[in-house]
């Protein structure tokens, strides 16, 4: 096993940055024409969500932005928006302690295993996962701990929107998972593509896109396309 004191930076931050066209197509998934929003990022890294928002003019009513990286919080506080707050820590943390709801919960969360956490973490998500009923196994990636956290601070109708590993929807320790969030959702959108998104790290991602909206309804849908590039094609209006 790895040592945690030889692990790589990068896999300690699990973190590969979001490409422009993947934020620009959740948000405006998301949004969708909303105004009042607020909205969680839990992982910000470089702010490309954010940068997004304040280009494309997406209106919003708060942003809250929690990042455990000094630098890269800094990165974000830089971005112009209002009504925005940058918070520097542990999502799960903040996740256990807050009591703020959230309309819309977006971002790319960092793909890190369970032997990377430190002590604090560990018993972080452990808690996140009785909270929702789930039981934490070691197998479990950060992103899934990411994912569950999200759900709890949704508001009775909000989304979900997140770049995640495709392994969402084939490894065992995410089956419990798959059907929490089939419970917990009535519509249900992955996005997956032919062609890598980050080539660099040889990972295949999708995006997963989830709804609560009060209604007795749970639809999924899955959509492949070619490559990122494509998304700008898609009617969000027309997904099921």
């Amino acid at each position: 096993m790895l040592l945690i004191q030889n692990a790589s930076e990068e896999k300690l931050r699990g973190r590969f940055y979001t490409p422009e066209p993947i934020a620009q197509f959740i948000l405006r998934w998301a949004v969708n024409g909303n105004e009042h929003y607020d909205i969680l990022e839990p992982s910000c890294g470089d702010g490309v969500f954010l940068e997004q928002i304040r280009e494309s003019g997406f209106k919003y009513q708060t942003i809250t932005a929690v990042e455990i990286v000094d630098e890269e919080a800094e990165k974000v506080n830089d971005i112009k928006l209002p009504r925005k707050t940058v918070l520097i820590e542990d999502f799960f943390t903040f996740c256990n302690k807050t009591n703020q709801r959230f309309d819309l919960v977006i971002g790319n969360p960092p793909y890190i295993r369970y032997q990377y956490f430190d002590k604090e973490q560990q018993i972080e998500t452990t808690n996140i996962f009785t909270r929702a009923g789930l039981k934490y196994t070691k197998l479990a990636n950060a992103w899934v701990g990411f994912v569950v956290g999200a759900t709890l601070l949704l508001k009775d109708k909000g989304k979900i929107g997140f770049v995640l590993p495709a392994e969402i929807l084939q490894v065992g320790y995410a089956k419990q998972l798959r059907n929490y969030l089939a419970h917990q959702y009535n519509k249900i959108n992955i996005v997956s593509f032919r062609k890598l998104v980050f080539p660099e790290a040889q990972q295949e991602v999708v995006l997963l896109l989830c709804e609560k909206n009060g209604s007795e309804e749970h639809l999924i849908e899955h959509l492949e396309i070619e490559n990122a590039s494509k998304l700008e094609e898609i009617d969000v209006t027309n997904l099921k």
